[in-house]
């Protein structure tokens, strides 16, 4: 669960969010639209535990999060293991240092799910930009997360392949997961159960957005 209440935030004297309500339910599907600079990315920030409000109070129970930005760091390009190896960390936490059965099953799984299996022997630096995204999401989810949080996920990816990405996040929704998906395509949040438009640090629902005559593709 997920719940601002009169959230602000402001880097220097600058207000990026203001009086922020939100409250996003274990099991939901949420959706965020909004422009670039209108404070989407400030919102994920604060939901994730990266950055505290400067006024309200914020409350997050999850405790197994995943996170997909819209670029790939230059350390995941760097690092020098396979694609397989990459999706296998995933399943290693806590105290666990080696996969076991189960996990190079998921692992297998998820290669497959995301059309890498052809691609499991190769390096990370040897992948597109989409394909090196496609491998993080697989990533993220070996982790087996309760809640995934997405910022425009389908950075460098072909129309197929986004189209591939928002199957599966619809269905991580069906199996009970708690999805936060930021992103600039509206129909992508068609399945969600409530969708909201952050623009000039203010939080509307997208019902109330299109209300205001701003030109946008319904859902």
């Amino acid at each position: 669960m997920i719940e601002f209440k009169d959230v602000g935030f402001s880097y220097q004297d600058e207000a990026l969010l203001r009086h922020i309500d939100f409250k996003m339910e274990d099991g939901q599907f949420v959706g965020i639209l909004g422009p670039n600079g209108g404070g989407k990315s400030t919102f994920l920030k604060l939901a994730l535990g990266l950055i505290k409000p400067i006024s309200g109070s914020l409350v997050i129970t999850d405790e197994r999060v995943a996170y997909l930005s819209q670029t790939t760091p230059s350390a995941d390009r760097d690092f020098q293991c396979t694609v397989e190896e990459l999706v296998t960390l995933g399943c290693i936490q806590g105290k666990k240092l080696f996969p076991n059965k189960a996990d190079r099953a998921k692992v297998k799984s998820l290669l497959e799910e995301f059309d890498l299996y052809d691609l499991r022997k190769h390096l990370m630096g040897e992948l597109s930009g989409g394909q090196l995204q496609r491998a993080r999401f697989a990533k993220a989810l070996a982790g087996d997360p309760t809640l995934l949080i997405f910022d425009e996920p389908d950075a460098g990816m072909d129309e197929e392949n986004h189209h591939r990405m928002v199957h599966v996040i619809e269905r991580l929704h069906k199996e009970g997961k708690s999805i936060l998906f930021v992103s600039h395509h509206p129909h992508d949040l068609e399945h969600a159960d409530a969708v909201y438009f952050i623009e000039n640090g203010e939080l509307i629902t997208y019902e109330q957005e299109l209300e205001r005559g701003h030109q946008h593709v319904s859902l």
